[in-house]
């Protein structure tokens, strides 16, 4: 007997499993896109007077800012100055300076990372807890102080209507603690090195006009 030619055999299907098929396109269709897409990052909570920020190690709430007029001695020209009154409750077990706000503030002010509109280069601020019966500018653990910080408006510089403030929040086990600003470190927005600080709220308070602070 003779076999039969010219003949193909046949071949055997091989079974693919549905979902092997299916990551297979989707890893198609990113590589086409250029990869994977980073998450979009969390915007800034916004908020307005009487707003509260949890920084971790303080608990803060933004109350008001004024315009306020200090006559001069003698009938001479006076000062005219913007304050932002808040209250922070400091979350820790030891006594925190208040420090000074803005992008080289220290200590506990530091965390508001800027105010806009700049109030003048020249305008360091000057920062008092007034409910201590005397000048105060130390954060006591589990007290809530109310901190004013006050600067003074160049001449011929109309206030703004209303201030708003980039607030930061501090990392509550840092790895390395040094420097002044011992212990009062900020997270940042990233990991990389150099990152900037988080901005995790931004607040927006009125300007309320008072005296001749106009």
């Amino acid at each position: 007997m003779t076999s039969p030619s010219g003949g193909t055999r046949r071949r055997r299907a091989v079974a693919v499993p549905l979902t092997a098929l299916v990551i297979a396109a989707a890893l198609g269709t990113v590589a086409a896109l250029g990869g994977f897409a980073e998450a979009p990052k969390e915007s800034p909570r916004r908020l307005g007077p009487g707003g509260v920020v949890d920084q971790k190690l303080f608990l803060t709430r933004f109350l008001a800012s004024r315009t306020v007029f200090q006559p001069g001695r003698y009938g001479g020209a006076g000062k005219r100055f913007l304050e932002i009154e808040i209250e922070v409750t400091n979350k820790g077990r030891r006594t925190e300076e208040v420090g000074s706000p803005g992008e080289k503030g220290l200590l506990y002010g530091k965390s508001l990372l800027r105010v806009t509109p700049a109030l003048g280069e020249d305008s360091a601020p000057v920062s008092a807890i007034l409910d201590e019966g005397v000048p105060s500018r130390q954060l006591h653990p589990g007290t809530t102080s109310t901190v004013v910080f006050r600067y003074e408006l160049p001449r011929g510089l109309r206030p703004p209507e209303e201030v708003r403030l980039d607030v930061g929040t501090f990392d509550p086990s840092p790895e390395s603690f040094t420097g002044a600003d011992l212990g009062l470190v900020l997270e940042t927005d990233g990991k990389a090195a150099g990152a900037p600080p988080k901005v995790a709220a931004q607040v927006v308070l009125p300007v309320e006009r008072k005296g001749t602070g106009r």
